[in-house]
């Protein structure tokens, strides 16, 4: 069988060093068939790819073709291509269209990553110093396997979203310090408890419920305003040195018994004083002064 050389003789048997339009590639990328730069279809011969990247070569490309016979030619470049970079010497593009970009003139650049849907993902302005992550679609992550994430600026740091969770295998801590930097409100969260704490605890709400199975209060002073109080409870133990109550119009008890055991003075006062019982009425004393 006669070789290409001898059935065209316009390919010479010598180094071939030139533009190849790509008529097919093998599923591999390995291999492509080339039609050279000049010649008629009939004269398409394959080439195997010596691009890193065997994806970057697809059918219709205009390729850099070298090799000393044209049946073992090897394509280096991508001269054309929808898959290769903008030949901008401020643009960086990978194989799928996205990019990073300089724009705007010196002392006044912008340093931008796109992606292939033309949306903004990453923005450095050096004018003004700022810098924007954007994500229109998909997710940002930030990662660290063994070490540490923080956030910090001299100004506010700011959360929005639909919900913010927090989570952590040992605790979550929220402080606020002052200018010595030591803490001086914060909430604490740990695996077997809460814990707040701060010069001034404040709790606004129409609505409230609490449910403690048990609870310990220790204070100086307990100060309670309300219009309304009801309570439910098996027992009410108090312990005090000193009660004082305060009634405008009435005090009233409903109970089953009523016991009071008084270690000294029992006084009882009063503008005018009605005892009534339905059966027995007792005293008893060493002595009883009537008048």
């Amino acid at each position: 069988m006669l070789n290409l050389a001898e059935k065209f003789k316009r390919i010479p048997r010598t180094r071939y060093l030139g533009p190849a339009k790509v008529l097919e590639t093998e599923d591999s990328g390995s291999r492509m068939r080339l039609l050279l730069g000049g010649y008629p279809l009939e004269g398409a011969v394959w080439a195997r790819n010596a691009i890193a990247d065997h994806n970057r070569v697809e059918q219709g490309d205009t390729v850099l073709a070298v090799g000393e016979d044209p049946e073992d030619l090897y394509v280096i470049g991508v001269l054309t291509g929808k898959n290769m970079p903008d030949n901008n010497e401020n643009q960086i593009a990978l194989s799928k269209g996205a990019r990073a970009e300089v724009e705007g003139p010196k002392g006044e650049q912008r340093l931008k990553v796109v992606s292939p849907k033309n949306e903004l993902i990453f923005q450095y302005d050096e004018k003004n110093g700022s810098c924007k992550v954007s994500m229109e679609a998909g997710d940002i992550e930030f990662v660290t396997r063994k070490g540490n994430i923080t956030f910090a600026a001299g100004k506010e740091i700011i959360f929005h979203g639909r919900t913010i969770g927090m989570t952590g295998t040992r605790g979550v801590c929220l402080g606020i310090m002052d200018a010595l930097g030591k803490l001086r409100s914060n909430l604490t969260l740990q695996q077997q408890g809460m814990k707040m704490e701060g010069p001034k605890i404040g709790i606004d709400a129409e609505r409230g419920e609490v449910h403690i199975e048990e609870t310990k209060y220790t204070g100086k002073c307990l100060l309670s305003k309300v219009d309304r109080l009801e309570s439910i409870v098996g027992s009410v133990i108090v312990k005090a040195g000193n009660i004082y109550q305060t009634v405008e119009e009435l005090c009233q008890m409903k109970a089953g018994r009523v016991r009071t055991l008084v270690a000294k003075t029992f006084h009882f006062k009063s503008k005018k004083a009605f005892v009534k019982a339905e059966e027995d009425y007792k005293i008893q004393a060493e002595k009883i002064h009537l008048g």
